[in-house]
């Protein structure tokens, strides 16, 4: 079965988290396990390993973002008397089965005790991962961090199984859509994705959204490649420059891995296309130019943010151990993924092990306020925290044009709202 590449957002958004790295708010009681043999685990130190999908998330973004969250944490002691010592960043190369035998490396040579971050939509690895009760944190952009009791989404279960039989989503990309537009009542909406089972959902999903926030869907497909992606974006470029009546529609959704976004986006701002043009993968500051005028739906807010503090404590964090390099929202959400890692740590208890940690994860809620979450486990195993906001590029720089809310998230199938 084809395992897709596509980081579609299931319109929903993440996690409450920490200051000091932002201070974490953990709900639930202390897991403590008895044994003292836990792989990667010491009286001083917590080994862990970072696996992310390359090009897309870049090793040196793994270890950026998570070593900037660790070093908070490690300058003050450590948790419990434990440092957390990042091994290394593995590449998957968005390859399922090189996923899985990354995994199998980190686990088996390295001894790490938790994959942290995890940020790959290919995560092949999840049934191993598991089975070996190796905790991993990362950014939910696959179905393993869905309904399984070793994973964490900081963002909770946003891309369901292929086979429908999650049907959850939020209605935070549609409804920031509309919000941009100043209203829906009258306004038109593509959607279009890869063609790929999940592809195929993707678009579902995202026109459910649409829908939800009454915009009128005139196209909603996945006919593009996804690997290679094609070289000439013209028949898709002309289906949705017409699919209005022969018109344009107000908003077109691209939801596609990021070597598509950024082909179909710029052949479709080349072909004239002037209504809001949104995807949920091209925020990077690297970018800026490239992508003028088009519109980034992101799970959490972004150094951008200058009004909210904590959210500059976090990038202050970050630029830490950065450098010059920019940060990238595969940054952002290992700087997050990390967090998670430290708050879950915090709720298991001195006696640290994988079943215990599993057990803290189990019932955690973590947000960061205004700025990622709330995500609430054990519903977030099915769902995905419904929040969000809009940046777009002006050729220089990003600007948040919807500000960070929280929406709702509901059964695509039946359109019932779900109570999160």
């Amino acid at each position: 079965m084809k395992r897709r590449r596509w980081i579609a957002v299931s319109a929903v958004a993440a996690v409450v988290g920490a200051f000091a790295s932002t201070g974490v708010m953990a709900v639930g009681t202390a897991g403590a396990g008895s044994r003292t043999d836990a792989r990667g685990v010491t009286a001083t130190s917590i080994n862990v390993a970072g696996l992310g999908a390359g090009p897309n998330f870049s090793g040196p973004e793994l270890k950026i973002g998570a070593t900037a969250r660790f070093q908070v944490e490690n300058n003050k002691g450590g948790v419990f008397g434990r440092k957390i010592n990042y091994v290394e960043s593995a590449d998957d190369k968005s390859d399922p089965n090189t996923d899985l035998t990354e995994a199998q490396r980190l686990v088996q040579q390295d001894q790490v005790f938790a994959v942290v971050p995890t940020l790959t939509p290919v995560l092949q690895s999840s049934t191993f991962l598991t089975q070996q009760h190796v905790p991993f944190f990362g950014w939910g952009i696959d179905a393993g961090f869905c309904k399984n009791p070793y994973a964490f989404g900081f963002t909770g279960c946003i891309v369901p199984p292929a086979d429908g039989s999650i049907p959850t989503t939020g209605t935070t990309w549609g409804a920031l859509a509309a919000k941009y537009l100043k209203g829906s009542k009258g306004k038109t909406a593509a959607v279009i994705a890869e063609d790929l089972d999940t592809g195929k959902t993707g678009a579902i999903v995202i026109g459910s959204q649409a829908k939800m926030a009454g915009f009128k869907v005139v196209y909603q497909k996945n006919p593009i490649p996804a690997n290679p992606p094609p070289g000439d974006y013209s028949p898709y470029v002309q289906a949705l420059m017409t699919s209005n009546a022969g018109k344009p529609p107000d908003v077109i959704f691209v939801t596609t891995a990021f070597g598509n976004v950024l082909g179909l986006s710029k052949a479709l701002i080349a072909a004239g296309f002037q209504g809001l043009l949104t995807n949920a993968v091209a925020y990077d500051p690297r970018l800026t130019a490239g992508v003028k005028g088009q519109t980034v739906f992101t799970q959490f807010d972004i150094p951008e943010d200058t009004s909210n503090a904590t959210m500059q404590q976090i990038t202050s964090n970050i630029k830490a151990v950065a450098g010059g390099a920019a940060i990238t929202q595969g940054t952002l959400a290992a700087y997050f993924s990390a967090d998670a890692f430290v708050a879950a740590l915090k709720k298991a208890g001195k006696n640290l092990t994988p079943e215990g940690m599993a057990k803290a994860m189990s019932s955690m809620t973590y947000q960061v306020p205004g700025i990622v979450g709330p995500t609430k486990y054990p519903a977030a195993t099915t769902v995905g925290a419904p929040c969000g906001l809009l940046t777009q590029s002006d050729g220089t720089k990003y600007n948040i044009v919807v500000p960070y809310s929280c929406y709702q998230d509901y059964n695509y199938k039946t359109g019932k709202t779900i109570k999160y």
